[in-house]
């Protein structure tokens, strides 16, 4: 008789993740920051090998997204909510005491060899275009990718990320934005 054993993938595993304050990734696994000020909020965003953190700040306070398959932050303080990004899932929270009000949207795809490698090249390019935040390393399959890129408004910021990972042919879609009410 053949025993199935069944593992978790990536896909599984992958959430994003809101706090009701600032949460500092471990400066080990950080492979680039950068920092966006405007005259009401600024907003600091860290990326590491598929997963990113990006936190607003505004004069009453501040919340961090996180989006990683793996613990980021042990602590529960300050966790509004955590959702799984597998599928396709939506969310929008106001912040407690503040006028921040955060939305965002996930979605999570497996793709065929070729459609990773082609999206994985129209994705690089596009960061490129855009001077994103951009990290590129190589899992024990190939070519990974993960990309925080922005749009920049008076009261509010705009972002999507993707993160590629080849060992699975993964891609993982965020878009999300951080306002002020």
């Amino acid at each position: 008789m053949a025993t199935t054993v069944q593992t978790s993938t990536r896909l599984q595993s992958y959430q994003t993740t809101l706090y009701a304050r600032s949460v500092q990734p471990k400066l080990y696994q950080c492979a680039d920051t950068q920092s966006i000020i405007q005259d009401y909020y600024t907003l600091s965003m860290s990326i590491m090998p598929g997963a990113h953190a990006c936190t607003f700040t505004s004069v009453d306070g501040c919340a961090t997204e996180v989006v990683t398959d793996s613990s980021f932050d042990n602590s529960e303080i300050g966790l509004l909510e955590s959702i799984l990004c597998s599928a396709e899932k939506d969310i929008e929270i106001s912040i407690p005491r503040t006028k921040i009000n955060y939305i965002t949207a996930a979605q999570t795809e497996q793709l065929s060899d070729h459609i990773y490698h082609d999206t994985y090249n129209e994705l690089d390019e596009l960061a490129r275009e855009q001077d994103a935040l951009t990290h590129r390393w190589n899992d024990r399959v190939g070519s990974c990718l993960s990309i925080v890129d922005t749009q920049k408004f008076a009261n509010q910021i705009h972002f999507q990320s993707y993160h590629l990972i080849a060992a699975e042919n993964l891609v993982l879609r965020t878009q999300s934005i951080f306002e002020l009410k």
